[in-house]
């Protein structure tokens, strides 16, 4: 399955109702699952970005629905980068 890497940034809502945090983090890792993928990390971040999560989803569909659904909280803005381990890069450049 595709890894993705999202950055995550927190809106105003967010940190106005930052004690819901552990439970929108809970019902992230739901939605993650129900889209057939899994959260393979997921840190809290100082500097530019407020989080960092790794998930393995299944395609690009399913990593969109999953970004579509937590999106619609208002509560997060994500950047997301398609991850690819070293072994399949090497693969790719021997075949150039």
């Amino acid at each position: 399955m595709p890894l993705y890497i999202v950055l995550g940034r927190l809106t105003h809502k967010a940190i106005a109702n930052a004690k819901e945090i552990a439970a929108r983090d809970t019902e992230g890792e739901r939605i993650v699952q129900e889209a057939g993928g899994r959260l393979l990390a997921h840190y809290y971040t100082f500097g530019r970005y407020d989080f960092v999560a790794i998930v393995d989803a299944p395609s690009e569909e399913a990593m969109v629905r999953i970004l579509i659904s937590i999106g619609r909280w208002g509560t997060v803005s994500t950047e997301t980068l398609t991850a690819m381990p070293p072994a399949l890069v090497y693969k790719a450049i021997a075949g150039t």
